[in-house]
This record gives structure tokens, C-alpha cells and sequence, in this order.
């Protein structure tokens, strides 16, 4: 059997297209694109820059069909066929799950690649040295025009979901475009109980916690919302997103109880879903009514009127911009090479706030049946620094995405 016919993992065609994307222009191509995106900023009175990010947003990134699922993914899994410094990016495949998907059922899923606007904008290869370079830009600000661009392009994929999320990223980091872009709109527009994660929490966050906050923190409802990177008191975050985030592991675990734990957790989702704002506040009151029975003599505190106003709502106007951020550890069950079955996590509590789709959440599991694997802790870039081929989240971008 040929090397063309061969019937490869899902994991094995991820890698395949990963590496037919990493491959270099033609001689001469980045610098007509640069060239062809100078002349049409020059004509608009734009700067190259300004040009791309309102160029990007304009791009047609809706659902076709009302319902469809829409992946969204950040950072990247390890692969024993790359180096160890890189990683297989979650895009490629949240790309063959979206191929697996509409194969079963034709027109029931889509990735931002995949829609027309996220074409034509991986057609600029804003990522490509060659073509920043010919728009007079270094490396840091060659980043920083794609991510402006694919973050524009990502919140208006968010804005179009209305049908169930499908996450491609494990632990969410507050810097990424999947949890600072796309998850505020997600939340605001499909729910929370419609937002799944294919790769499960690594051990390590789980680790010395009893079995019920264990259940609530693999949530899709509430991995939506938490991350676990503490903010810098010394050189505050942009991020609008991180402080009120952020969920202390090592105080978690100190708590006394599972009850106490429960409404730690829900503090923070309490937090986010304020900044979230319109459309969130009997979310808001809910979690909070839960949380004073759980906890009765303690004071919830949720973002101030001046923190929910800098963060704006989410109507279709709003501009958002993604910040820089240093490579960092993500997560994976994944196994290289071999299928793998991405459990679905536990059964919703009855008594959560924001209630899931048991049967929902195994549909989105479904793809890659086979084994129960480990989480690995790697070094994997989100989309401020990826190879050749444009990223979406995180989610994401870090989407993944991805994510």
C-alpha cells in the first residue's frame, strides 16, 4: 500500500496537512502579497497595518446553517514526529475533526480556516518572514499584525456560533485569543452549556482536590470561564479577562470542604460572567444565590462599574485586540500516532447553574475512539508564534483557540 493510500490516525492526517502548510512560498510570493496589501492601504489612506485588521474583520465568517458545531482551538499537542521544541497545532486538528464531522453528516460543522473569510485571510500568509519583512515590519510586529487580524477574524467567528462550540485546547491561558477573544463571545451568544473541550484538564491542576471539585472544574461550563495563571502585581496585565479569571489552585485546595471548594469556583465564574455584562445577569444572580447558600457568611465580590465598563459588551462593533505573550505549557490526552478516545468528563450537576448536554458533550467525544490517554506537560506556541501556516483561536488561538 502506497504512502498516498495508506489509512492514517486522525492524529497522523493532522500532522500530514501540518506539515504541507509549513511549507515555503514561492520565490517572489511574499513580496507580491506585501506589495498588493501596501497599494490597497495606500488607496484607502490606511496604514498596511490598519488596513489588515479592518480587512480582516469584514471577512465573511458565518455559519451557513443555523446550529452547525464550530470548532475553535489553541496551542498544540506533542507528536514524536516533531522536534521537541515544536508541537502538532490543535488547527490541524480541530481541521480533520471538522472533515470526520461533515463526512458523517454533510454541513454540521465548520472551522475558522475553513469558512471563506479565514481563506482568504490565511491567502496573506501574515505569519510568513518574507511578507512582513516586504511591509517594512520586523518579526514583533509582523506578530503582532497577524494576530491583530486573526483575533478580529476570531471574535466575529464567536459573534456567528450559535450552534455548540467545540474546543481543541486543554488548560486555558488568560493571554490567549481562545480565552480572552473568543470565550467572552461564546459565552454571550451559545452559552456556556454549549461549549465542550476535547482534550481533558492535565493532572497536575486536578491533583489533590476531592472528587466533586474535581467533576466541576472538567466542565466545559466552567473551563470556559476559569484559568490558572495568577496575574503579575508588579506589571499588571492589559488582559481584561485575567484578574477576574483567575482561580488559585494551592487556596483552592486549602479550603476545608468540597461545598467550600464549589463556591470558590463559582466566584469566578460569578466574576467572568459580570465582565461578560449584557445577557449574563441571571447568570450572575444564579451563581451567586448558590453561593451564599453554600457559603452564607461569606461576601461575594464581583468586577467594579469602572471594571465592567473598560470591558465593554460584546455587540458586533466591539474592537478587540489580543496581547503578546511568552510561550507557555499546555495540555493533551492525546497520544501521537494512535486514536484516542478524549473522555468526556463527568456527568453535570444537577445543581450548577448553567446546566450542559450530557448527550451534547459525548457527540463532541466522539472523534478519535480508542484509548485512555495521559495529559503531557509540553512547550507549545499559540498564535503570536506559529509555523507558516496563519493561526484561527489560542484559540486559540493561546487558541489554539487554541486554545
Amino acid at each position: 500500500m502506497s504512502e498516498a493510500t495508506a489509512v492514517r490516525t486522525p492524529v497522523q492526517q493532522a500532522l500530514a496537512r501540518q506539515t504541507a502548510a509549513a511549507a515555503a512560498l514561492p520565490e517572489g510570493e511574499g513580496e507580491r502579497i506585501a506589495y498588493e496589501i501596501i497599494e490597497a492601504a495606500d488607496k484607502a489612506g490606511k496604514s498596511p497595518q490598519e488596513y489588515i485588521v479592518d480587512y480582516a474583520r469584514k471577512l465573511d465568517v458565518k455559519a451557513p446553517r443555523e446550529g452547525m458545531k464550530s470548532a475553535f482551538w489553541s496551542f498544540g499537542i506533542p507528536h514524536p514526529d516533531l522536534p521537541q521544541d515544536q508541537v502538532l497545532s490543535s488547527q490541524f486538528v480541530a481541521s480533520v475533526w471538522t472533515d470526520m464531522e461533515n463526512a458523517s453528516v454533510d454541513g454540521s460543522a465548520r472551522y475558522l480556516e475553513g469558512t471563506p473569510g479565514g481563506e482568504e485571510l490565511g491567502q496573506l500568509h501574515l505569519w510568513d518572514a518574507d511578507v512582513y519583512t516586504a511591509l517594512g515590519l520586523n518579526k514583533a510586529q509582523g506578530d503582532a499584525l497577524a494576530r491583530d487580524a486573526w483575533s478580529a477574524l476570531s471574535e466575529n467567528y464567536a459573534k456567528a456560533t450559535d450552534g455548540e462550540a467545540i474546543v481543541f485546547t486543554g488548560e486555558m491561558v488568560p493571554w490567549s485569543v481562545a480565552y480572552e477573544t473568543e470565550m467572552p463571545q461564546l459565552r454571550c451568544t451559545t452559552g456556556p452549556e454549549n461549549i465542550h473541550f476535547m482534550y481533558d484538564l492535565p493532572e497536575d491542576v486536578l491533583k489533590g482536590l476531592p472528587s466533586e471539585s474535581r467533576q466541576l472544574l472538567s466542565e466545559g461550563r466552567v473551563r470556559s470561564h476559569v484559568h490558572f495563571r495568577a496575574p503579575d502585581e508588579n506589571n499588571p496585565p492589559s488582559q481584561k479577562y485575567w484578574a477576574a479569571g483567575y482561580l488559585d489552585l494551592e487556596q483552592l485546595r486549602s479550603l476545608p470542604s468540597a461545598e467550600v471548594q464549589r463556591a470558590a469556583v463559582l466566584e469566578v465564574c460569578a466574576r467572568v460572567a459580570t465582565l461578560d455584562g449584557v445577557g449574563r445577569e441571571a447568570d450572575v444572580e444564579r451563581l451567586v444565590e448558590e453561593i451564599k447558600v453554600l457559603r452564607p457568611d461569606h461576601e461575594v465580590v464581583l468586577p467594579s462599574v469602572e471594571d465592567q465598563q473598560q470591558v465593554g459588551d460584546h455587540e458586533p462593533s466591539q474592537e478587540s485586540t489580543a496581547a503578546s505573550a511568552p510561550d507557555v505549557r499546555t495540555h493533551a490526552p492525546y497520544l501521537p500516532g494512535v486514536t484516542v478516545n478524549a473522555r468526556t468528563g463527568p456527568a453535570p450537576l444537577e445543581s450548577l447553574t448553567l446546566p450542559t448536554s450530557g448527550e451534547a458533550a459525548v457527540q463532541a467525544h466522539s472523534f478519535l475512539p480508542g484509548v485512555t490517554p495521559q495529559a503531557k506537560s509540553i512547550v507549545a506556541p499559540d498564535r503570536t508564534d506559529t509555523p507558516a501556516a496563519p493561526p484561527a483561536p489560542e484559540q486559540s488561538n493561546d487558541t489554539g483557540m487554541g486554545v
